[in-house]
């Protein structure tokens, strides 16, 4: 995160630099024509969106890692309409959102994959039956990172700070780049930020895998707008894994999705995987397949003897402090 997103004085100037924001609107009237009686606003920033759906009359909670956008976000007018909270969208209660808007290309913020794939799972977890999740992601297509040089970027905002961008550089998908800022005074910050530019595909996938199903959209626009609704319970009928613990999940009428499992336990792991409708015999016969020196449910099995051992022993202790209260309240003969 750059610290346009965490200096104060930087922070004081994020409503001057997106003060042309067409994808305010377009939320606001999705939310309306849902309609969306609570909403979260996962990266809210500053509130100004937050705070627009609020003064329209819907519950909405404003979340975001940063703790100077919020005190921005609180101080904003009609910020005492929202509840605000820091964090990200694992903060979210389960099935309590009709609409969980991530805008402003927020995903993109969320540079590692692993991270993205667990906010889609944890907004699933927390949309009720029916809920949307909406968010918007620049096409890579567009590479509008190459606009990102001085003379291109270049602006004065907020009290006469000049704001510029300069040295964006691409590895792959992901895009380093500078943001300048120069006060008046002549003193001189510079904000260091990646953004990662996804594909529609991989979107599109990743949205698959965390058991959502995807609108039609205009993939080959320059701002990628994706309105997704929780996928109908599926059942796997095949799952393929490989060495590195990629899973491929197959269904007899959807496409494929695609999981990473390598780092879960094996709890966690068929968790993730009764997420996506595949039964434990597949795990357990593919893994035997590639004859690997794991056993799944033989930790499943000594798990569930520790848990049962662990609450026989508070069981136990639970009934010998009873009857020691019951001797103390016991009157004497």
């Amino acid at each position: 995160m750059g610290e346009e997103y965490l200096d104060p004085r930087l922070v004081a100037l994020y409503d001057s630099l997106t003060a042309e924001r067409p994808d305010v609107p377009f939320y606001v009237d999705l939310a309306a024509q849902l309609p969306a009686d609570t909403v979260a606003d996962v990266g809210c920033g500053t509130g100004r969106l937050a705070v627009e759906l609020a003064g329209r009359g819907h519950r909405v909670l404003g979340v975001d890692p940063s703790a100077a956008m919020l005190d921005a976000a609180r101080r904003r007018p009609g910020g005492d309409l929202v509840r605000w909270a820091r964090g990200d969208a694992t903060l979210l209660a389960p099935g309590e959102w009709d609409l969980v808007v991530l805008s402003g290309n927020v995903v993109q913020e969320i540079t590692d994959d692993r991270a993205l794939l667990a906010t889609f799972a944890a907004i699933r977890r927390a949309l009720r039956p029916g809920g949307r999740l909406v968010f918007d992601s620049r096409n890579p297509a567009a590479r509008c990172w190459t606009q990102w040089t001085p003379p291109d970027s270049h602006r004065v905002v907020g009290g006469g700070v000049e704001v510029w961008r300069a040295n964006a550089r691409a590895d792959g998908d992901l895009v380093g780049y500078e943001t300048h800022f120069r006060f008046p005074g002549g003193e001189e910050l510079v904000s260091r930020g990646e953004l990662r530019f996804r594909s529609y595909a991989w979107l599109k996938h990743a949205l698959a895998g965390a058991g959502f199903d995807l609108d039609p959209m205009d993939s080959e626009a320059p701002d990628l707008v994706f309105l997704a609704t929780p996928s109908p319970p599926r059942r796997a009928v095949r799952l393929v894994l490989d060495r590195e613990l990629r899973a491929t999940v197959h269904y007899a009428d959807a496409d494929p999705v695609f999981a990473f499992l390598d780092g879960l336990s094996s709890l966690e792991t068929l968790a993730r995987l009764r997420e996506l409708g595949v039964p434990p015999e597949l795990l357990y016969d593919e893994v035997r397949r590639l004859d690997l020196a794991w056993d799944p449910a033989a930790e499943v099995r000594e798990r569930s003897e520790a848990d049962m051992d662990d609450w026989r022993r508070r069981d136990q202790e639970r009934r010998e402090r009873l009857k020691r209260e019951f001797r103390e309240r016991r009157p004497e003969d």
